[in-house]
């Protein structure tokens, strides 16, 4: 096997330039009047974003941003990967594997990286296949193939016991390898329990978890739509992500508005660097399309749970009050066996890590010193 190599992220030379020409030359809809966000995307709000990114945003910030801690490639996957101070009172050391989502980023855990370094944690957060400076797998992965390489990048890092943490696709991925891994993982920390597989078990149900299997149900339909596009037609779709830098934005900035606790005011969560650094990062790297491939391949390959079956490693779930789907603790105490830890947070969303890092890693620290 190969060890992991040094790697200093940039940018295909004129990318940026096309990028700014593209955005310059976008040819417009005309917006419903009134229309706002009822129709997906509030268009006026875009073109003013669109024009922010064209004009005044600084590429360069993102670079540097991303290179504040050392930064890897290995077996085509990226890695941020930085050793925290083992000397600092309260902390054991032990590894923790960040595993972000879509639309996401390493980046969305700026806030939480020091944090963890400073309470004597080492942090290993990739980048998942297909997903900016991650080559495209071919054929592409699932979650379940992504779970068994980034448990394998632990082990080529020397990393024989460590802790998972995720949400959106972070969580699947990371209860997958806490399922799979239960003598490597030491603790399963997730804020999106809603996104692990159904359980194997579903007899008597009370109606509290009925009532969550319903809306969770009716959630793919109004807030969860692009799991149907992407499973279905990723490549159709990633065309026009990839070829467009404005087509990319519409797509990805209603999922911030929508998935966070912003009360609907975008910007009081996300500042317009903020979001052009995400639309960047998938845009430069020309991984748009590819980062929606995922879904199409976990729809062939999806983990499920039989019956008996449970993840039974120390875990802890964060619930916080804008997420996607919120169930209830009984319903994940059929999924996980062992949970130690359910936080009830007074506020943040889908994007926990980049909307409310403190709150996170409070909780991750402390579920960490738990074990």
């Amino acid at each position: 096997m190969s060890s992991p190599a040094r790697f200093e992220v940039s940018f295909e030379r004129g990318a940026i330039d096309e990028m700014r020409a593209r955005l310059r030359a976008t040819r417009w809809p005309e917006p419903v009047a009134g229309g706002a966000w009822d129709w997906g995307v509030d268009l006026d709000y875009l073109r003013s974003l669109c024009a922010w990114w064209a004009d005044e945003y600084d590429p360069g910030g993102l670079l540097d941003r991303l290179g504040e801690w050392p930064s890897f490639r290995w077996r085509g996957v990226h890695l941020l990967h930085a050793r925290g101070d083992a000397s600092r009172a309260g902390g054991d050391g032990l590894p923790v594997l960040l595993i972000h989502g879509w639309p996401g980023a390493p980046l969305e855990f700026r806030g939480v990286i020091d944090r963890l370094l400073e309470a004597g944690h080492d942090v290993v957060i990739p980048s998942l296949p297909g997903y900016g400076y991650s080559d495209a797998p071919d054929p592409p992965l699932s979650g379940t193939g992504v779970a068994e390489l980034f448990a394998e990048l632990m082990a080529e890092l020397g990393y024989r016991r460590y802790a998972v943490q995720g949400g959106d696709w972070g969580a699947y991925v990371a209860g997958r390898i806490a399922f799979d891994q239960p003598e490597a993982v030491a603790g399963f920390h997730t804020n999106a329990p809603g996104l692990l597989p159904i359980p194997g078990d579903l007899e008597d149900l009370s109606e509290e978890e009925v009532q969550f299997a319903q809306a969770a149900q009716r959630s793919q339909l109004t807030q969860g739509y692009h799991q149907i596009v992407h499973g279905l037609a990723p490549d159709s779709i990633g065309v026009g992500l990839t070829d467009s830098p404005a087509a990319l934005a519409a797509w990805l900035v209603p999922r911030y508005r929508l998935w966070s606790d912003c009360a609907e005011d975008l910007e009081s969560r996300f500042s317009k660097r903020d979001l052009c650094d995400l639309l960047t990062f998938y845009w430069a790297t020309g991984t748009a399309a590819s980062s929606l491939r995922l879904y199409a391949a976990t729809r062939q390959d999806r983990w499920r749970l039989a019956p008996g079956e449970r993840i039974t490693v120390p875990t802890a779930a964060c619930d916080f009050p804008g997420e996607l789907v919120r169930p209830p603790r009984a319903w994940t105490a059929r999924i996980c066996a062992d949970i130690r830890s359910w936080t009830e947070m007074p506020r943040g969303g889908h994007f926990a890590a980049w909307e409310e890092p403190e709150l996170l890693s409070e909780d991750l620290i402390g579920f960490l010193r738990g074990l």
